[in-house]
């Protein structure tokens, strides 16, 4: 029987109404069309496709490629009483196959899944059983060659539409082309077009650009004049750190955050700037995904992102409060060669990913023809010791490989401890009976952790450690040598980066890669850095109107808000908008509070 959306929206999430189009959406996918749902940052992709598998009783399969992003989905669900699972490459088999096998047995409402998941065995084997009622592909640009960020693996979904052709899909995504859009509902095998879309339009978002030498000075005037929190974007660690020590250094709250720092340090940083004991972070693109902060008053990049897709998906993270809010691009004449070296920088040349690759086997030891669906922790550093290759060169290899579907990246997510018993209950019982130096650490595991049986339970070592009156070493030693007697199964704590193996392991010397495909990759990805080049230096167009083409969308006339339509105002002399925030004729550099 149907539930009413509106009540699963009221008793599961406590929300008393939809937001712009997420009901039009909603209603799409209950009426069993194939639906692209193209909505903005901020936009409430995720309720599109839980309220309905909710209200239909069935089960999702989610495909997203974003493993922190799934994670945490998966949490805010579980809070909610919604029966939630991700299978994802930083499992081992035994958790993977436990998912899937209460995905077939009706046990779960949500299966979230890494794209590179959809192509094995493990995962076929069951999909006939799955009582599905919707599949949503999350980041659904990925499956596009022309996206900006396209992934093979993605192009296994149509093995889901194969053994499922009744089952509607629901593709959603914050930022793709005309192009791309048509792209996405043919590869997706859309049985009739169907794309609802959000205007891309923000009007209480404030797009800026600036051009001048003292960009940190700039910031600090911003940092100054503007209150609230905000982000601001660089493209390299070292950049965030030293940005955030400027900050300091004037007196603002701030801190750095990149994927190279420890996991209790990212998640420390982004808590505080939650809570608003930090005011800025500076970050590299990989802060931001899942961020649940709806008050941030401005979004600074320090310098041109590598195309317009990557700046509106970050600039879009300012104002999703509604309130008056300001995007920042502090370019320099200079910024365009540098963007240009760094786009050259990330297609390296053959023998370099060659030699990555053989690195990277070599380190995990993986045998020729072996190590399919395998997922390995990702070094960078150590494998630009072994490669005597910069990290840049070496994640750029990598980058390569992925797009060539040799493997499948993932960024550094928490993978806490887990513990499953794989033996019988009567094995169990012989073993705390007769076995004293293990009895006592398998007595404690049943305490403290029900349903061991059925699927994986998140350990702490710390705490059994304590109660045993063991070091940590020895109780990790103990799961180990019980996980290698098959008496449990053990995964140890793994905060690196990961890359999935899709294919067996292979030689190095012979490998090639398409040089057809790449060509056309590089040339894609130059239009779309040259049309952000052209973006950020134009200083003739609004800058709205200029996102809006872009992305296909009818501009309503200029903004009146940025700074191409500032300065056409002020050689005019037409009167100021009536807005809560204005830029002065300082640019970028000057802010004041209008009463």
């Amino acid at each position: 029987m149907m539930r009413d959306i509106h009540t699963v929206l009221r008793e599961t999430w406590g929300y008393p109404g939809f937001r712009p189009m997420q009901e039009q959406v909603v209603r799409s996918a209950l009426g069993g069309n194939d639906t692209l749902a193209l909505l903005p940052t901020g936009g409430g992709k995720s309720l599109c496709f839980q309220v309905p598998t909710l209200a239909m009783g069935k089960l999702c399969i989610v495909v997203s490629p974003l493993i922190a992003l799934m994670k945490d989905q998966v949490q805010r669900l579980k809070q909610h009483g919604v029966r939630a699972v991700a299978a994802t490459s930083g499992m081992a088999p035994v958790e993977i196959d436990n998912a899937l096998e209460s995905a077939a047995n009706g046990k779960l409402d949500f299966l979230y899944v890494s794209p590179e998941r959809l192509g094995s065995e493990l995962f076929k084997a069951r999909l006939p059983r799955m009582p599905l009622g919707l599949i949503a592909v999350d980041e659904a640009h990925c499956i596009s060659q022309w996206g900006y960020d396209f992934r093979p693996a993605y192009l296994l979904i149509g093995a889901l539409r194969e053994t499922h052709p009744e089952v509607p899909v629901l593709a959603l995504t914050a930022s793709a082309t005309p192009e791309v859009a048509k792209d996405i509902m043919e590869r997706l095998a859309f049985r009739k077009p169907n794309l609802i879309q959000g205007s891309f339009s923000r009007p209480e978002l404030t797009l800026w650009a600036s051009h001048a030498e003292d960009k940190l000075g700039r910031l600090l005037r911003i940092a100054h004049k503007l209150p609230g929190s905000g982000i601001v974007y660089l493209r390299n660690r070292r950049g965030t750190v030293r940005t955030a020590q400027f900050l300091q250094q004037h007196g603002i709250r701030a801190a750095a955050y990149h994927a190279g720092l420890a996991l209790e340090e990212r998640d420390r940083v982004q808590q505080e700037w939650t809570s608003g004991n930090i005011r800025f972070v500076a970050a590299t693109n990989a802060f931001g995904m899942g961020i649940d902060k709806a008050d941030v008053r401005c979004v600074v990049h320090l310098e041109p992102p590598p195309d317009i897709e990557s700046y509106y998906q970050e600039a879009g993270r300012a104002g999703r409060d509604g309130q008056p809010a300001f995007a920042f691009l502090l370019a320099h004449p200079s910024d365009a060669a540098k963007l240009r070296e760094r786009f050259e920088a990330s297609f390296p040349a053959l023998a370099e990913v060659r030699r990555v690759y053989q690195a990277f086997a070599d380190m995990h030891r993986i045998a020729l023809g072996s190590g399919e669906f395998e997922a390995y922790a990702l070094d960078l550093p150590q494998l630009g010791q072994r490669t005597a290759l910069p990290v840049a060169k070496v994640a750029s290899a990598l980058k390569a490989l992925e797009l060539d579907g040799a493997l499948a990246l993932s960024d550094a997510a928490h993978n806490p401890s887990r513990v499953m018993i794989r033996t019988s209950g009567e094995a169990v019982h012989h073993l705390r009976v007769h076995d004293q130096r293990n009895a006592p650490l398998m007595e404690l595991l049943l305490r403290l952790y029900g349903g061991l049986f059925e699927e994986p339970s998140i350990i702490d070592e710390e705490r059994i450690s304590q109660l045993l009156g063991k070091s940590v070493a020895q109780v990790r030693t103990q799961l180990k040598e019980l996980h290698h007697k098959s008496v449990i199964f053990y995964r140890q704590r793994n905060d690196l980066p990961t890359a999935t193996l899709l294919t067996p392991r292979r030689d190095a010397a012979q490998m090639t890669l398409d040089p057809q495909a790449l060509h056309l990759r590089k040339e894609r990805a130059r239009i779309r850095m040259e049309a952000m080049l052209r973006f950020a230096f134009n200083q003739q167009e609004c800058r709205e109107s200029a996102v809006l083409r872009y992305f296909g969308q009818p501009a309503q006339g200029r903004c009146g808000r940025c700074d191409t339509c500032r300065a056409l105002e002020r050689s005019s002399h037409v009167a100021e908008p009536p807005a809560r925030w204005i830029v002065d004729e300082g640019g970028a550099a000057g802010l004041q509070h209008r009463r």
